[in-house]
């Protein structure tokens, strides 16, 4: 019997088949149609619990408006949401959490941009995201090991907002999607 550990690790290795396979198969995959003969599936680290963080959101009462840079140099409109914070290697991070500034109630996932010390060079440059779905508790799981590349790391006709400053992390964070590279 598979204890909690080991069956978070197989179902985020069953999430990351099907989304090679989607990526390869569906018209709506971001992988360029020339690409995708070729196209091997994506890279990740191994699944690690160390990265994975039991968090409560810290909810703003007054969320605040904030303007996202995009990989396309428009901008996007988000609200504040709250910050979650986790501890580290001995440190405490704190990341905000924000919602698409339009969102009603629970039926939008909390988005979490960030970068670390692996962007740019490990993963990609603007930053990676984490999509939480909205809970009741305000408990959640902040796990890393979900943590997955926006549309426009394969494909520049996609338009993805950049991590915000306050939310680039001085650790390196591997768990996750890697930098694609298709060579």
């Amino acid at each position: 019997m598979m204890n909690e550990d080991e069956l978070k690790c197989s179902e985020i290795e069953r999430e990351r088949q099907e989304k090679d396979n989607a990526f390869k198969h569906a018209h709506e995959s971001p992988i360029p149609h020339e690409e995708r003969n070729t196209f091997d599936g994506l890279k990740y680290y191994p699944v690690n619990a160390k990265y994975r963080f039991t968090v409560r959101l810290q909810k703003y009462s007054s969320p605040d408006a904030v303007v996202m840079a995009t990989s396309t140099g428009t901008q996007q409109r988000y609200l504040r949401y709250g910050s979650f914070e986790f501890s580290l290697g001995g440190k405490e991070y704190r990341l905000q959490v924000f919602k698409p500034e339009h969102s009603h109630g629970t039926e939008e996932s909390l988005f979490v941009p960030f970068r670390d010390k692996t962007s740019g060079s490990e993963t990609y440059g603007a930053g990676r995201y984490l999509d939480i779905p909205e809970n009741e508790t305000g408990i959640y799981e902040l796990d890393f090991n979900k943590a997955y590349n926006p549309f426009c790391a394969y494909n520049p006709n996609y338009v993805c907002p950049m991590a915000p400053r306050e939310n680039w992390l001085d650790v390196t964070i591997e768990a996750g999607e890697r930098l694609y590279r298709q060579h």
